[in-house]
């Protein structure tokens, strides 16, 4: 299995199959919005392959050396199979030397379907296993909850400053009026 970077159709095929059946409808940008961020150079689409077959991916916010996992998913017919840990594990190569790695995860707290909390309890489970840790950060974007996670130890300790860099991701991504209307700290 390698990790490479993703080309524009790449990105656009993925998001029309794969991301709007992966992630519900209120996490999703707009792939526009994702393509010019990866045209400023703020984005970055990789996707996992086995040989030349696509089996998963990852899109990032890359702020200098720090980045956000925005979207994080294995392919259906792969999961349970030890492919999302080997994604994480390839994810940790590929950004060696981040300063910050951060995930959000939706915040089962919020769920009133039981079958979606049990859902969003296993994906957290899941990071957890994976060397993730709960920043103690709870976040609502465009009116999702979410706990964020880092992916690595992560120096920065204070949840204000964590706050502020978590908001920044956003703000290379979309305008400040955006921001301020759809990011909130809880």
């Amino acid at each position: 299995m390698k990790i490479r970077q993703l080309q524009r159709g790449e990105i656009t095929t993925i998001y029309q199959e794969r991301l709007v059946h992966d992630f519900i409808k209120d996490e999703l940008e707009k792939l526009p919005i994702i393509l010019k961020a990866v045209d400023n150079g703020v984005y970055e689409c990789l996707g996992l392959f086995d040989d030349s077959r696509i089996i998963g991916y990852a899109f990032l916010v890359k702020q200098g050396m720090s980045y956000l996992v925005d979207y994080l998913a294995v392919y259906p017919e792969y999961r349970n199979k030890g492919i999302g840990s080997e994604i994480i594990k390839m994810l940790r190569d590929y950004m060696a030397g981040a300063g910050l790695i951060i995930m959000e995860v939706e915040d089962p707290v919020y769920s009133k379907d039981c079958d979606l909390k049990e859902l969003q309890t296993r994906r957290i489970g899941f990071y957890e296993r994976n060397g993730c840790t709960d920043t103690g950060l709870r976040a609502r974007c465009f009116g999702v909850p979410f706990i964020i996670l880092a992916l690595e130890n992560s120096s920065i300790r204070s949840k204000e400053k964590l706050w502020e860099i978590f908001r920044s991701f956003y703000g290379t991504v979309f305008s400040k009026d955006i921001v301020e209307k759809n990011v909130e700290y809880l």
